[in-house]
């Protein structure tokens, strides 16, 4: 029996030649899985909200990897390098290729990855009923949050849904989209839905693309995902001092973990954000809780 995927699942493994794309394709669960991961030697996992499970299809090879690299950079990597050494590559969709292997060294520097090992498809999704508990708006004015979850639970569909949400009530929202997931520009138009009042800059640093927007567009939001750098700290810090509400990420299971961390201490001695989203899963199942900074 034939089964029907949904369009958004089937965008994300484009990349993969036959026969592995009609073998993923025919997963039943195709609707839910989040990630696709592919090792040499082993036969392909998929990632649902519950967990890795594997396949049971034929193991990978080193080729395969390769060939699927290669079409996913449109058979120019070269052109992708400096998305490369930071170990990804984003696809049209605003989907997500991981890659590992062996680093290349240049300066101290990662440079480049060769002798692929493995790739994860990460599968963005839209789901515009995420986080419908939780108000974006307070006395008509944005409210600075900070998303906080560990990899995979789903920060960047909640940063994307509540940014949509400020938007669509009218207020002007700028998104610094560095790795090109949140809004994923095609042809200078979103390929998710970010609102109706949202300015993009993608493919940047988030401190540089902050600069252009607090300049340019005038934004009562800004939006970046993952806080992992202190120049990315910086980039709030220049909202602090404009008096731009901000909505950001963060990788942390709560905000006692989150404050561990000299970098996120130093972003909370902004004092910019007013309260945090903790994103965790219970019985299968997302649930978000509200703390006040």
């Amino acid at each position: 029996m034939e089964v029907k995927q949904d369009e958004t699942y089937l965008q994300a493994i484009d990349c993969v030649p036959p026969p592995y794309h009609g073998m993923l394709a025919s997963l039943p669960e195709g609707h839910d899985i989040e990630e696709v991961r592919l090792r040499a030697g082993r036969p392909p996992t998929v990632k649902r909200l519950g967990g890795e499970r594997e396949t049971g299809l034929p193991p990978v090879s080193a080729e395969l990897l390769r060939d699927i690299l290669s079409r996913a950079a449109r058979y120019s990597v070269h052109s992708y390098a400096d998305s490369l050494r930071h170990g990804f590559l984003t696809l049209a969709g605003g989907h997500r290729l991981g890659v590992c292997g062996t680093a290349v060294m240049e300066n101290g520097e990662v440079s480049g990855i060769r002798g692929i090992s493995s790739l994860n498809l990460r599968v963005a999704r839209q789901i515009e009923e995420a986080g419908s508990e939780i108000a974006p708006l307070e006395n008509g004015k944005p409210c600075s949050m900070l998303l906080l979850a560990p990899p995979g639970l789903g920060k960047t569909t909640l940063l994307r849904e509540l940014a949509r949400r400020v938007s669509d009530s009218g207020l002007s929202v700028a998104v610094a989209d560095e790795r090109c997931e949140i809004a994923a520009l095609s042809s200078g138009r979103p390929q998710f839905e970010v609102g109706a009042c949202t300015d993009v800059i993608e493919g940047c640093g988030k401190k540089e693309a902050a600069m252009m927007l607090l300049k340019t567009m005038s934004p009562a939001l800004l939006v970046v995902d993952e806080i992992t750098a202190p120049e990315d700290v910086e980039a709030v810090a220049l909202c602090a001092h404009c008096g731009v509400s901000v909505l950001a990420s963060a990788h942390a299971r709560d905000l006692e973990d989150l404050r561990k961390r000299a970098l996120y201490r130093t972003l909370l001695k902004l004092g910019l954000f007013e309260r945090a989203v903790v994103i965790s899963l219970e019985d299968g199942r997302r649930k978000y809780q509200i703390e006040t900074l």
